[in-house]
């Protein structure tokens, strides 16, 4: 049994970030995983590391693997007390260990990585060393998507941190603009935006993807913040957008593998064959757009609750400005507070809570932003395109049931 087994604090870990590189200064392991079984210990086992000492080891499974670790250890402790020498594992591999569950004393335990990554490190300040064996076994994980870390778009409230983890902000590198549109994250290697978005850059390269934050103003204060360098643009071969917009739709290929943690993965996609049109159900629609037509954009992302309505609706409203298809999906703000999306949220995610986040449509046009308090908005379908969706990412999206 264990002496004392507890949550790292928020307390600890203020003070433990500005000196973390110099508590393992010389005993700092990286070790990049193959599948199988990996066998470590402390040093000098089954002797005593040295008092005084501390090791932190980080390991690192291919992707779409995880780690399972079973530990033994016998750390020294006083009266049931464990105040000199503590065992920290963090399932994020963050090296911060700002997750990590700390154990002390002896025993057994067992735990797995949330995703590729894990940490665990020992820290001794007392005069008698301890001692520690971890088994790790690398083996595929089971297919996932549409998690969330929590279960303003025009008159929106801002997103919680990390509330969509397959939300990207796409930015122009050659531009001062925070992002000139909106993405969402399917698959390892591929993004899905709106083909008019496209239009707007002369080239894939100068495109980046921005994930794992809410805030574009300062990204890197968010643990899960990263870039992605698009490498290629592929538009739907059959997008028209006059005199009707038509097939809206485009993927985005990354140049490197986009890697999960919680604050970044793939949302779920209906299964090939769905008929469902989702009327009058309640749809998330998110992104960094204007707050106001013709207004300036948000630095957070933004997030309103809006409802689909059908297709025969929408064409009333539409009468005077364009053709509804079936492949086409309103939304629209049944609360009467002119909630809208607006100007930079093309190609962002139309967003159905279910067990899962699933992807209904892609934001593609609408009227001026919110102009009335029933504004109502054209976004693509998505069931309508998702063979075409799968035929372009090479089937490697998580395949799950609504």
């Amino acid at each position: 049994m264990f002496g004392r087994s507890l949550i790292i604090t928020e307390v600890w870990l203020l003070a433990l970030a500005p000196v973390a590189l110099a508590y393992f200064e010389g005993c700092d392991n990286t070790y990049n995983l193959s599948p199988g079984t990996t066998y470590v210990e402390s040093p000098y086992y089954p002797g005593s590391y040295p008092a005084g000492t501390s090791c932190r080891y980080r390991f690192v499974a291919p992707v779409d693997y995880s780690v399972q670790v079973q530990c033994t250890i016998s750390l020294p402790q006083s009266s049931g007390q464990c105040s000199t020498d503590n065992f920290w594992l963090d399932p994020e591999g963050d090296l911060l260990m700002r997750g990590a569950e700390n154990f002390c004393g002896s025993g057994t335990f067992a735990r797995e990585s949330l995703f590729t990554e894990l940490v665990f490190a020992y820290i001794s300040t007392g005069q008698q060393g301890g001692s520690f064996k971890c088994t790790l076994t690398t083996s595929r994980q089971n297919c996932n998507c549409g998690w969330s870390v929590n279960s303003r778009i025009a008159n929106g409230q801002q997103a919680a941190d990390n509330e969509f983890p397959s939300m990207v902000a796409l930015k122009d590198v050659t531009s001062n603009q925070p992002s000139f549109c909106g993405g969402t994250i399917v698959a390892h290697r591929y993004i899905l935006t709106a083909a008019h978005c496209t239009l707007q850059i002369k080239q894939a390269t100068n495109i980046v993807a921005i994930a794992g934050t809410n805030n574009l103003q300062n990204p890197s204060n968010s643990r899960y913040y990263q870039q992605y360098a698009i490498q290629q643009m592929i538009r739907h071969e059959q997008y028209e957008d006059e005199p009707d917009v038509k097939n809206d739709i485009a993927v985005l290929i990354t140049a490197q593998n986009i890697l999960w943690s919680r604050g970044v993965g793939p949302i779920c996609l209906p299964p090939v064959g769905t008929t469902q049109t989702f009327s009058y159900q309640t749809v998330d629609v998110i992104g960094w757009g204007t707050l106001f037509f013709a207004g300036p954009t948000s630095a957070t992302m933004q997030k309103i609750n809006l409802m689909v309505v059908n297709n025969q609706d929408c064409q009333t409203e539409y009468n005077d400005v364009a053709e509804i298809y079936p492949s086409q999906m309103c939304t629209y703000d049944y609360s009467g507070n002119a909630r809208d999306s607006c100007q930079y949220d093309s190609g962002g995610p139309v967003i159905l809570r279910s067990s899962k986040q699933f992807l209904l449509g892609i934001i593609s046009f609408g009227k001026s932003c919110a102009a009335n308090a029933y504004p109502m908005g054209v976004n693509t379908r998505i069931t309508s395109h998702i063979s075409w969706i799968r035929q372009k990412i090479g089937n490697t999206n998580c395949v799950v049931s609504l």
